[in-house]
C-alpha cells in the first residue's frame, strides 16, 4: 500500500482540476464550478447547523489560533485583544500539524484571530465562514485594519452613525458656504508646517490633518473647519503615538468646534473615545471601485480608495469646498530624510516612534523597501494622485503648493507667493 503526504494529495487534486478543466468547455467549466461552490456553501451550513442546532444572537469570545511556534506572539495578540475587544473573552486554540481546528472551533460563529500566512484547512469550510480575521503583525503589513474589521464584526451596525454624520456634515458646509471663500487651505504636517504660525489663513476654508493636534498655539492659529486622519496604526491603533494622538485630538474639540472625519471603519473605536462630540464625529465610507478626488461629498457621501490621507481626505473634503485648492506643509521626502518622510517636529511623536515601529514590524518591513526609499512616496504621492489631480483640473479645480516641495508633483504646482 502506498502512502501519501498532504503536499503530494494537494500536488495530484490540482493537477486533476487542470486536467478537467481542459478537457470542458470554459463555460461549462464555469457552470460546474457555480454548482462546486453553492454544494460547498449548503454542506457549510449543514454541518455548522449540526454541530450549533440553535442560532446565537450575539458574540462573547474570540479565538486565537495559534500554531506551536507562535506561543509568544500569541500572548501579546491576546493583550492588544485587551485594547480592541475589551468586552470579550479570549480563548488560544493550538493548530494540529496539518492546519486544521476542531470541528467545534471551525464551525463555530465566534471570530478566530489568525496567526502565520497559510491558510487554515480544510480551505472550503473558511471560504464560507466569516469572522475570520489575519492580525498577525510579523507578517500581515495590514494587521492593523483587521483589528477594525474585527471591532466591526462583533459590534452593533453603524448604518445609521453615517446617515447622520451626513447629515451633520451637509449642515456644516452649507453654514460655511455663507462665508463666501474662494479658496481652500490643505495642511500636510511636514517641516514647514511649524512656518505656517507666520501667516494668516483666515481668507479660506481649512482643513488639517494628523497630528497637528500636538500644537495647541498652530491649531488655534489656524482655526481650522475640519480635522481629517485614517491611518491604522498612527491614529487609531493600540500603540502610545495612537494613544497620544487621540487624546490631543480629544483637547483640541473640546476648545473648538472643529468637526472631526475619518473613514467608517475606524468609527466604532472612535466613537467609544469620544462620547463627548457624537455630533462633530463624522465617519464616511470608503467606495472601493471609486478612485476620483474631487467628488461633492454632499452629493456623494463616501471617500475614495486612494493611497494616504492626502487623496483619501483631505483633498474631497476640499474640493467639495473650493475649486482652488492650496497645499502648505507638504515638503515630500528629501534625501537624507528616514521613515517615510520627515515630519515636523513639533507636531508628531517621535518619542513614542520606535515603539510603533516595533508593535507593526510587518507595516513598516513592507512599506519601507531598501532598494528604493521613495517606494511609498510614489505609490501615495506619485503618478496616480498626478492623474486625479490632472482630472479635476481639467474640470475647472486648481492645486497650488505654497513651498517648495521634494515631491514632483506637488513641485511643479509650486507658486512663489
Amino acid at each position: 500500500m502506498s502512502y501519501y503526504t498532504s503536499i503530494e494529495l494537494k500536488e495530484a487534486v490540482t493537477a486533476m482540476k487542470q486536467w478537467v478543466k481542459q478537457q470542458v468547455s470554459q463555460e461549462l467549466w464555469k457552470k460546474g464550478q457555480k454548482v462546486t461552490g453553492s454544494v460547498k456553501k449548503f454542506a457549510f451550513q449543514s454541518l455548522r447547523k449540526l454541530i450549533y442546532p440553535f442560532s446565537k444572537n450575539t458574540i462573547d469570545r474570540v479565538y486565537i489560533a495559534m500554531p506551536e511556534s507562535a506561543t509568544q506572539q500569541a500572548k501579546e495578540i491576546k493583550e492588544r485583544c485587551g485594547f480592541y475587544i475589551p468586552n470579550l473573552a479570549v480563548e488560544t486554540v493550538k493548530i494540529s500539524h496539518n492546519k486544521t481546528l476542531s470541528p467545534k472551533i471551525a464551525f463555530a460563529h465566534e471570530p478566530i484571530l489568525v496567526i502565520g500566512e497559510e491558510q487554515l484547512q480544510p480551505s472550503w469550510v473558511y471560504d464560507y465562514r466569516k469572522g475570520i480575521f489575519n492580525v498577525d503583525y510579523l507578517h500581515n503589513p495590514y494587521e492593523g485594519y483587521a483589528w477594525h474589521e474585527l471591532i466591526n464584526f462583533v459590534s452593533d451596525t453603524i448604518h445609521n452613525d453615517i446617515i447622520q454624520s451626513q447629515k451633520n456634515f451637509v449642515k456644516r458646509v452649507k453654514a460655511l458656504e455663507k462665508e463666501s471663500f474662494d479658496k481652500c487651505y490643505v495642511f500636510g504636517t511636514g517641516p514647514s508646517l511649524e512656518k505656517a504660525i507666520n501667516r494668516d489663513w483666515s481668507d479660506g476654508y481649512r482643513i488639517v490633518c494628523n497630528t497637528i493636534v500636538r500644537d495647541q498655539e498652530l491649531w488655534h492659529h489656524i482655526s481650522p473647519h475640519f480635522i481629517v486622519a485614517g491611518d491604522m496604526i498612527y491614529h487609531f491603533g493600540f500603540t502610545q503615538f495612537a494613544k497620544a494622538f487621540r487624546q490631543d485630538l480629544a483637547k483640541r474639540l473640546h476648545e473648538s468646534q472643529t468637526m472631526f472625519i475619518y473613514p467608517a471603519v475606524f468609527h466604532n473605536l472612535v466613537k467609544r473615545e469620544f462620547t463627548d462630540f457624537s455630533d462633530r464625529l463624522i465617519p464616511v465610507p470608503i467606495h472601493l471601485s471609486k478612485t476620483r478626488i474631487h467628488t461633492n461629498l454632499v452629493g456623494h457621501f463616501y471617500l475614495p480608495n486612494l493611497g494616504n490621507i492626502l487623496p483619501l481626505a483631505l483633498l474631497p473634503v476640499a474640493c467639495t469646498l473650493s475649486k482652488n485648492i492650496y497645499l502648505f506643509g507638504f515638503d515630500g521626502r528629501a534625501p537624507d530624510d528616514q521613515l517615510f518622510w520627515r515630519n515636523s517636529n513639533k507636531h508628531t511623536y517621535l518619542e513614542y516612534m520606535e515603539d510603533l515601529q516595533k508593535a507593526h514590524p510587518s507595516f513598516f518591513n513592507y512599506h519601507l523597501s531598501e532598494n528604493d526609499k521613495n517606494k511609498y512616496v510614489k505609490s501615495v504621492h506619485g503618478d496616480v494622485l498626478d492623474e486625479k489631480l490632472m482630472d479635476a483640473e481639467r474640470e475647472g479645480w486648481q492645486f497650488i503648493m505654497l513651498h517648495k516641495s521634494w515631491t514632483p508633483i506637488f513641485q511643479k504646482r509650486y507658486i512663489s507667493q
